[in-house]
């Protein structure tokens, strides 16, 4: 089915999961301050994608139920079906200007590239394929938002942090010296895990929670090898916020993208959950829980969305700036202008090898086909380095304009400080206004907190860099290097070759 967004309020109305922001215990997460305009975003999403002038465009036909469904959960087989995917990605981060970066599109398309090669979690026996199929369904046919935690605390990830003895750990988890999530039981409805996983942007926001292992784990780790998905609101899941953004915005006109889109990000502690066999991918298997990772589409179809969003957020970002240039005077100055087309430079960059990771596909198993690798781990690379120093150019171009505005918009309640202000930006009351609010809309896109948390996030959302460029260099056509280097060296001949011709030549 295709959600609306007052679907999506209701279900979040009626969930109630064990929410901490400090130590305060959040028990409505809709009506709180600290969530409630992020959550009203979230319903704004799927109003998008359910709006009938858009659903043909947005969805497509599922033979399976004979109903309509996102095209977030389209398995693609053809390079259209890769296309219609970008469109509901470009539709939803049109919606928050590239700024929601855990939206629901993004782990759809994790489990549905987990269910493109559903055998990879066939492991000992255990018929875990059925489990992802199935799942894949439930969220597909249920159009759900669905975030995840598939990174352990930083202290706990190698082998040498694992169990002080058995007898500690099953006595009590917390006497085995090991905060990560780990299995501490099983019996014939399920498994138990204990610990702590990282990060669960938006699980406030979401109906459930994937939990797995996104990077290698040593041998000797196996009770920390399991995928499986959980209700957010499920008895012993504890979600440990972090401070909100949206909660410290004044008013709209002060911080304008933190007050709509603060996406919140969250520790999830797992205090003795009981997670049923159906709801379980991978148990205690080190291959199978990295494996539904990389082995499947998994994390090609969740990036190709996290690229369209980006697009999206440097397309703002430059719009932004450009309007500031011109309404301080200086965009046709030589320097300005030069900067200004560094910043195009870069964003026509982004939309080329995006454009390209639809151009090069790659097949699956199954007649599947999705992003090449190539092309995506680059593009991940470029981003995560480039981001930031992309929005370094634009504070570079602002100088101290934004130390030169209000404290807030409640200059404009006294008459006095109004005229003072309009007075200094040489405008008139309501275009100081509009001058104000273009101001606020960049420091918050790249100088406030809440711009600062998304510099952060860009740069690491996908792990250290290192990982992506050693996957970049994995999937890199060496053989088409290598082979010009080499033609370069057969064309150049031998040693005695020249000899030969030195001897003729006389």
């Amino acid at each position: 089915m295709l959600r609306t967004g007052q679907q999506y309020l209701d279900d979040v109305k009626g969930r109630k999961p064990e929410v901490y922001m400090g130590g305060e215990r959040i028990d409505d997460v809709a009506a709180h301050p600290a969530f409630r305009n992020i959550v009203q975003t979230t319903a704004q999403l799927y109003d998008v994608t359910s709006d009938p002038s858009r659903s043909n465009e947005l969805s497509y036909f599922e033979e399976e139920t004979g109903e309509r469904c996102s095209n977030n959960y389209l398995k693609p087989r053809t390079r259209e079906d890769l296309l219609a995917r970008g469109r509901a990605h470009q539709a939803w981060s049109d919606v928050s200007w590239g700024l929601y970066g855990r939206s629901p599109d993004h782990v759809a398309g994790w489990i549905t590239g987990m269910a493109c090669v559903p055998e990879v979690a066939r492991t000992d026996g255990r018929d875990f394929e059925a489990h992802v199929v199935d799942y894949y369904r439930r969220v597909r046919d249920g159009d759900l938002f669905v975030t995840y935690a598939i990174v352990p605390p930083a202290a706990t990830r190698s082998v040498d942090s694992v169990f002080t003895t058995e007898k500690n750990a099953a006595l009590d988890p917390r006497l085995s010296g090991e905060s990560g999530l780990h299995t501490i039981g099983e019996d014939d409805a399920g498994m138990t895990v204990w610990g702590f996983k990282i990060l669960a942007t938006a699980a406030v926001l979401a109906d459930e929670i994937l939990v797995g292992n996104f990077q290698v784990l040593a041998p000797g780790m196996e009770r920390f090898a399991a995928t499986f998905t959980v209700p957010t609101d499920a008895p012993g899941v504890k979600l440990i916020s972090r401070r909100s953004f949206e909660q410290d915005a004044p008013s709209q006109l002060d911080d304008p993208l933190a007050w709509r889109f603060d996406e919140t990000d969250c520790v999830v502690f797992f205090d003795n959950v009981h997670v049923p066999w159906e709801n379980v991918f991978a148990y205690e298997n080190l291959e199978s829980s990295r494996g539904l990772f990389h082995e499947t589409p998994a994390h090609v179809l969740g990036n190709y969305q996290a690229h369209v969003r980006l697009l999206s957020k440097l397309r703002f970002i430059l719009g932004v700036t450009r309007k500031v240039a011109e309404m301080n005077g200086i965009a046709q100055v030589p320097a300005v202008r030069d900067m200004l087309a560094d910043l195009c430079i870069r964003v026509a960059m982004l939309e080329g090898l995006l454009a390209a990771e639809t151009d090069i596909t790659e097949a699956w198993p199954n007649g599947y086909i999705a992003p090449d690798r190539q092309t995506m781990y680059a593009t991940m690379d470029w981003t995560m380095r480039d981001y930031p120093d992309f929005v370094q150019v634009v504070r570079e171009l602002l100088g101290s304009h934004p130390f030169q505005q209000p404290a807030d918009v409640s200059v404009f309640d006294n008459p006095e400080t109004r005229e003072m202000y309009s007075t200094f930006v040489m405008a008139e009351a309501e275009d100081a206004v509009e001058r104000y609010k273009l101001m606020r809309l960049v420091w918050d896109l790249v100088g406030s907190e809440f711009a600062s948390r998304h510099i952060q996030y860009e740069m690491f959302y996908n792990g250290p860099r290192h990982v992506g460029r050693t996957r970049a260099s994995h999937y890199f056509r060496w053989d088409v290097v290598e082979e010009a280097a080499q033609r370069a060296l057969d064309e150049m001949g031998g040693y005695d070759e020249l000899v030969e011709k030195r001897v003729r030549d006389r």
